[in-house]
């Protein structure tokens, strides 16, 4: 049992909630700690508070020979017969501190940013009500929660908004012809405000978006991506493409052309995928894979699934996710495959669940996490 599970059968002691043999799981959980140190390592208590627990538990008893016991020197399971598990109560109260009183993450609560075409910027509030007026004083777009909604009807030049969305956050942006933008986090998307009748629509993105594109036969929408583009006529599909990462794209519905943009690879043939396909740009070639899209379109309720990934790769979807930023000091765990699928968890817990298929150690330093190799 790991300690995220012990502190939760604590508290259902503290409720009288437990049933004997939770009870005697909790007894054995004490009895496997060798000495005072493992057990305050693993729920990274600092030296005052590991004093403290031993304070409050010499207290509880109120024996003069258990306040002569050194912590250091004895096994634990020594202070749980002098304790009694009515004592846990007193470990327990200790024991929930590390989610208040532990080294917290201080990240930095970044903005939206809206940039308009004439170089103005505007932040974007999550559930706000911002409205996007030009220079003559037209309402170009409104704000509802989190998606931001253009109006614009067809223009005769090309004026460009791009919007930007910082790490630990996403967004929602439906374009003057319907098609609905999910961005991720730390991601741009550089737009036309309107588009024009009888020429093709045209974004430019950096990052990670779901676009549901809306039909029209007659105009092509194209997006722009590191070493890519994507064209389509009306369609649902996935576009991932940052910085020195893998450029791909993941077709959900319909049907989309794929072309590598690469100077060298200019005038490849344009490969076309299909439902639940994957292109992706490599260092000589478009590599076209069956994948199960859900890997890669889960993001946009919340959720962050690894499947078979390489901590190296998971690093960077952390950092995007928690607005943190990892220090790897454990080369070796570079190689480590994980799975899972995370929804509202906290770093700590994302991390010590990591922990329980591959030992490292981490600390929290401000908005930084840090991991080494265990000692």
């Amino acid at each position: 049992m790991n300690a995220k599970n012990a502190k939760k059968l604590f508290k259902k002691y503290v409720n009288n909630e437990c049933s004997p043999e939770e009870i005697e799981l909790l007894n054995r959980f004490l009895d496997s700690y060798q000495d005072r140190d493992s057990l305050m390592s693993e729920f990274r208590f600092d030296e005052k508070e590991k004093q403290e627990v031993w304070q409050k538990i010499t207290d509880k008893t109120n024996s003069p020979k258990s306040k002569k016991i050194n912590f250091n020197r004895f096994m634990l399971k020594y202070a749980a017969i002098f304790i009694g598990l009515a004592g846990l109560v007193i470990v327990f109260n200790l024991l929930v501190k590390d989610s208040s009183e532990e080294p917290s993450l201080i990240i930095e609560d970044k903005a939206i940013v809206l940039k308009t075409g004439d170089n103005q910027t505007q932040e974007i509030v999550i559930g706000g009500g911002e409205t996007i007026i030009d220079a003559e004083g037209n309402v170009l777009a409104s704000q509802s929660n989190d998606q931001m909604v253009y109006h614009g009807k067809p223009a005769t030049k090309l004026v460009y908004n791009e919007i930007i969305v910082p790490k630990g956050k996403t967004f929602e942006l439906k374009l003057s012809d319907g098609t609905l933008v999910h961005l991720n986090a730390d991601t741009s998307l550089k737009y036309p405000v309107s588009f024009i009748e009888g020429q093709d629509r045209k974004v430019f993105l950096k990052g990670e978006a779901y676009f549901e594109v809306s039909k029209d036969s007659i105009h092509k929408f194209t997006v722009v991506a590191k070493d890519m583009d994507v064209q389509v006529l009306g369609t649902h599909f996935n576009v991932s493409s940052y910085t020195n990462e893998e450029t791909y794209a993941v077709l959900a519905e319909g049907s989309v052309a794929i072309k590598d943009n690469r100077l060298a690879y200019i005038n490849e043939e344009i490969s076309v995928l299909k439902p639940g396909q994957k292109a992706a740009i490599e260092q000589d070639a478009m590599v076209i894979t069956e994948v199960d899209i859900n890997d890669y379109l889960d993001w946009r309720n919340g959720d962050l699934v690894f499947n078979n990934e390489l901590f190296g790769g998971i690093i960077k979807k952390i950092e995007r996710r928690y607005g943190v930023q990892v220090e790897n000091g454990y080369e070796e765990l570079e190689s480590v495959r994980f799975r899972g699928t995370f929804q509202n968890e906290t770093i700590e817990d994302l991390l010590d669940t990591f922990k329980e298929s591959a030992e490292f150690e981490y600390k929290i330093i401000n908005n930084q996490i840090v991991i080494k190799k265990p000692e």
